[in-house]
């Protein structure tokens, strides 16, 4: 029965992986359970606002907000939601599965994770995750 044993670093590393993993997850629920809400404040009147918002994002080229109408609004951010979701799911895959496993595929899993969360505007997990998983993968 050979047990690895970690280092300092290593756990601390792991510890960011599974923090961020688990910080991105709870931001994608959240944001998911709002996408329904926001698709129905499309709906309800408030098309001037959100008509308004694109013309000033347009007009001061803001990142992260494309121009697109409203009905497809929705669906970007339940796509957005979504990522951030897989992203974060996979980056708790990769702190659970370095205590048992430490390997460059497991670490590579919490990069594409960290990735995602980034992709998704999550930046604080994202970028815990990432940090994490650099250290560990060039270790």
């Amino acid at each position: 029965m050979s047990e690895i044993v970690l280092g300092s670093h290593e756990r601390l590393a792991g510890g960011m992986i599974l923090l961020g993993g688990i910080c991105g997850l709870v931001i994608a629920i959240v944001s998911l359970m709002l996408v329904p809400f926001m698709a129905s404040v499309l709906g309800y009147g408030y098309e001037m606002m959100w008509e308004y918002g694109g013309i000033m994002m347009g007009r001061y080229g803001m990142f992260g907000y494309p121009q697109f109408g409203l009905g497809m609004m929705a669906n970007v951010m339940l796509l957005w939601s979504l990522l951030g979701l897989t992203g974060g799911l996979l980056s708790i895959f990769c702190g659970v599965k370095l205590r048992d496993n430490y390997s460059k595929h497991v670490i590579f899993i919490g990069l594409i994770g960290g990735v995602f969360l980034l992709i998704a505007f999550f930046w604080v997990p994202g970028l815990l995750v990432l940090a994490g998983s650099l250290l560990l993968y060039f270790e």
